[in-house]
């Protein structure tokens, strides 16, 4: 029979209560387990990218030399980059070759917020052409950043707020006005032109997205950690300590 001393059997005995304690906890609580059953969705990732779209309207009037033609133009689509005005004519009087007494038009826009662009040119020779066009600038760029959402179509609901969209003139009014000079000096010659016939087109530059799931990168999950455990002995921590300091050669 071995003789112990005082401090060796209070080693022992704490050890004895120690490996107990942990037996306890590690039968009723695994955490690698738990982290390996915990799963938090966050929804997936669509990443997006937009492309530069045209729509235009267009419009053939007539312009009185006394009486402008005055119109207006409303726009129902966000997301603007640009809108163009463009009008074109051919003067309907013209004289010797179609080199003199020609008209000049002008062509006037006032935007939503009150800025004002004008633009005048003058009918070609020979061709009796012209045209003028006016480019306003609306928005630059919506976001880039990826959306994160539950499906495609919580997605497309996103595209429709803010960073991923700007309504920056949407369905506000543009006035239009578009005068006519009349280029004959000769008074029967200018009693006899009233006008001019023109065209003019209004496009827009609009941007629209696409939206492209990411895939998920995979890691490892703590079920890996459960089968390397599985495979290789496991220590508890307490009871490594014990043996290393030698107080396992008592038990």
């Amino acid at each position: 029979m071995i003789n112990l001393k005082k401090n060796d059997k209070l080693i022992i005995i704490i050890a004895v209560v120690i490996i107990i304690i942990s037996g306890i906890g590690i039968a009723t609580y695994n955490p690698l387990e738990e982290e390996a059953n915990e799963k938090i969705v966050k929804g997936n990732t669509y990443s997006v990218d937009w492309d530069e779209r045209t729509n235009s309207i267009f419009y053939s009037e007539f312009v009185e030399k006394n009486t402008p033609y005055e119109g207006t133009v409303s726009i129902n689509r966000g997301n603007l980059k640009e809108i163009i005005f463009n009008l074109s004519w051919v003067d309907n009087k013209a004289t010797i070759l179609n080199r003199f007494g020609l008209d000049t038009l002008t062509l006037e826009i006032t935007t939503p917020d009150g800025t004002l662009y004008e633009e005048s040119a003058k009918s070609a020779r020979i061709s009796k052409e012209g045209n003028i066009e006016i480019a306003i600038p609306v928005n630059g760029m919506p976001s880039t950043d990826s959306i994160m959402a539950n499906d495609s179509f919580e997605a497309e609901e996103k595209l429709n707020e803010e960073p991923y969209y700007n309504d920056k003139w949407v369905n506000e009014i543009f006035d239009i006005k578009i005068s006519v000079k009349i280029g004959e000096i000769r008074i029967l010659k200018r009693l006899k032109d009233s006008g001019n016939d023109f065209e003019l087109e209004v496009s827009y530059d609009y941007y629209s997205a696409t939206l492209t799931e990411e895939e998920t990168k995979e890691t490892g999950s703590g079920n890996d950690s459960i089968d390397d455990l599985n495979e290789e002995e496991y220590i508890p921590p307490y009871l490594s300590m014990i043996i290393g300091t030698g107080c396992g050669r008592y038990i």
